[in-house]
């Protein structure tokens, strides 16, 4: 549903000899993020977004309100259930979507809506990573260590026409809270930001 073979973006800066220059990364995150992005291109790290490809040009100022049309959990993989993390992980699930959807209506410039009509945009998501970390490491641990981590894959749909407009792949993770920070806790904090960053997605066009 989600896999597509696409040619991916790069920028190569070029000095007056034809030699690579090493610009910063802050560069050409703030480069990005001003090109049209281009159909049939792959973008990775535009506008906070690890992989962004444009399957069809649109303009997001064309539709009045943005629908979920789908969420997937069915798929992702969880700790052994003998895993003392392992229940932290499934009653995680339970949460997620609730936490993307409160990101998603905190940041995004469009009505977020349950009942589509001929001017949405739908966005069907699908979980590939639901990691409780270490609730021990992040207390005892340095920096980032034993964090919680969500990822996702998704689409951004034309909900008249059910063309795929956009594909994106998104991960984030966080680790610290009281005492290492609670597995629900962290888990909704961190589904809230990637709901976030998909409301930010879709600001962009």
């Amino acid at each position: 549903m989600f896999g597509c073979d696409v040619t991916t973006f790069s920028l190569v800066a070029a000095s007056s000899h034809g030699l690579l220059e090493i610009m910063t990364p802050l560069f050409f995150a703030g480069l990005l993020a001003v090109i049209p992005l281009q159909p049939g291109m792959t973008y990775r790290g535009w506008n906070n977004i690890d992989e962004v490809t444009v399957v069809q040009a649109f303009n997001a100022s064309d539709y009045s309100q943005i629908a979920v049309e789908s969420f997937d959990v069915s798929g992702v993989s969880l700790p052994p259930s003998n895993d003392n993390t392992y229940k932290a992980a499934q009653l995680a699930l339970q949460g997620i979507k609730p936490a993307f959807m409160q990101g998603l209506l905190k940041k995004a410039e469009r009505k977020v809506t349950s009942t589509p009509s001929n001017k949405t945009l739908l966005i069907r998501a699908r979980l590939t990573k639901v990691d409780p970390g270490s609730q021990a490491a992040r207390y005892w641990g340095s920096f980032g260590a034993g964090a919680v981590k969500i990822a996702m894959v998704g689409e951004i749909v034309d909900g008249p026409s059910q063309k795929i407009l956009l594909r994106f792949a998104q991960e984030r993770r966080s680790g610290f809270g009281m005492f290492g920070g609670g597995y629900g806790e962290l888990f909704e904090r961190t589904a809230r930001q990637i709901g976030g960053d998909v409301a930010g997605l879709l600001n962009a066009f």
